[in-house]
């Protein structure tokens, strides 16, 4: 397949995130003075990027992809390792500690865990028959795997607490690995092997605050990995792509695009060393608790005020 056509349906999948809750419902009004609350920033389990976080890498053997061979994995393992660096890179240049630790199902090394998607490709299981059916088949088949992955961890051997952690899904896994690393921060990312094919990533859930955020990443491009890590913690896509339809969303994109040229979240196809985090990015992920005035005068004009964190 041609890397045009793979980066347009990794464009299109990479908006979802921004088309269902951006530019749908995501903010609400506070005390009648035209506050608004972004729906991913400060939310779900990774609220923001800042100090200990775990990177909980998942590599699935599927029918509809290639199978992992110990190349691949460790290629992808250097990429997630470029991408995290690069992230603690821009968090010190902001004076945010943070420290990615990534760690991996493992059984003394990486094995693949062997799980089809329902509809054979992650694309296809997305809009199978439409996104809002697509993703409860994706939460399902991320539930299995993470139990699988669940049986690797140490016994619980908590004596606080009387109830034992049944890791029978991705909550409960993660749950799991906060006890283990104390810390509050837990990264879930699904890989699967299709990184010269037509196939799509995808972050679900960072705007949720009744299910747990993760990602399922095709590629081992290191710049699409930093994008889908950073919309695990609230950062939202900022290019124009299919899903946007009305022209105000296609004129604020577009202007977006020119107002930050190397944003990570506009153009995650470019080397990562291009790239950088714009103070927009900057306040979603929770390194700024104040939206700066050239990104709120553009997404929400000269009355509303945005939520200081």
């Amino acid at each position: 397949m041609s890397t045009t056509v793979t980066h347009t349906k990794t464009v299109l999948l990479f908006l979802l995130t921004a088309a269902l809750f951006f530019f749908g419902a995501c903010h609400s009004y506070k005390n009648n003075e035209n506050t608004f609350r972004i729906a991913t920033v400060d939310n779900n389990v990774c609220k923001k990027l800042i100090g200990k976080v775990v990177l909980y890498t998942i590599f699935v053997d599927t029918k509809g992809t290639q199978a992992w061979t110990s190349y691949d994995i460790q290629s992808t393992l250097d990429s997630i390792g470029i991408a995290t660096e690069w992230i603690e890179n821009r968090a010190f240049e902001n004076n945010i500690p943070l420290n990615i630790d990534v760690q991996y199902h493992q059984n003394k090394k990486v094995i693949p865990i062997a799980n089809n998607f329902p509809n054979k490709t992650l694309y296809g299981t997305l809009f199978s028959p439409v996104a809002s059916v697509g993703i409860g088949k994706l939460d399902r088949w991320a539930d299995r795997i993470a139990k699988t992955a669940g049986l690797t961890l140490p016994v619980d051997s908590a004596t606080i607490v009387k109830t034992k952690n049944n890791l029978s899904d991705r909550e409960r896994l993660i749950a799991r690995l906060r006890d283990i690393n104390q810390t509050d921060n837990v990264v879930l990312m699904y890989f699967v092997n299709n990184y010269y094919t037509d196939e799509i990533s995808v972050t679900l859930h960072s705007a949720s605050s009744a299910n747990i955020e993760y990602s399922i990443v095709s590629f081992k491009n290191p710049a699409v990995i930093a994008h889908e890590f950073l919309h695990i913690f609230g950062a939202l896509d900022l290019y124009i792509s299919p899903f946007d339809t009305k022209r105000s969303a296609k004129r604020k994109k577009a202007t977006a695009m020119k107002l930050y040229p190397n944003e990570v979240m506009a153009f995650a196809y470019r080397n990562i060393d291009s790239l950088n985090v714009s103070p927009f990015t900057q306040y979603l992920i929770g390194w700024k608790n104040e939206l700066d005035e050239p990104s709120r005068a553009l997404f929400f004009g000269k009355k509303m005020k945005a939520l200081k964190y």
